[in-house]
């Protein structure tokens, strides 16, 4: 899937890199590794430069999608994100599902997404594990 094929407008892209932002801030630290990490995906994604002043300047309380799919392409995206350290933790939790209320996303649907990216790193640490065969 292609971020921009879901991703099409300039609002969704800005409140896509937001709402990242937002769960990763959610355990207190948002190191400057990830915010140009974040600045380069904004490039990435074909916005200006006043688009990333829109996003670092913003104070990520309001995450705005216009679609289902734009949403739940967010919490697919922000929960593999949360993953990535091995380390999904209660902060991170609680933002995804608070955001998911506010967004009008169920409970049960940010859970299969979660079963899912779980079982997926579950999957990557057995094809890591085939690295040591001979």
């Amino acid at each position: 899937m292609n971020t921009c094929d879901i991703l099409k407008t300039r609002n969704a892209k800005v409140n896509f890199l937001k709402g990242l932002i937002r769960v990763s801030m959610a355990d207190g630290v948002v190191p400057d590794v990830e915010k140009e990490f974040y600045r380069k995906s904004a490039y990435g994604l074909g916005l200006d430069d006043e688009a990333v002043a829109e996003i670092e300047n913003s104070d990520y309380k309001e995450i705005v999608f216009e679609t289902t799919e734009e949403k739940m392409f967010f919490f697919i995206q922000a929960i593999q994100l949360s993953w990535i350290d091995n380390d999904y933790c209660e902060a991170e939790r609680n933002e995804i599902r608070k955001l998911a209320d506010e967004l009008e996303i169920s409970a049960e649907s940010i859970e299969k997404v979660e079963k899912w990216v779980e079982e997926g790193m579950e999957w990557n640490k057995k094809g890591d594990e085939l690295l040591k065969l001979s």
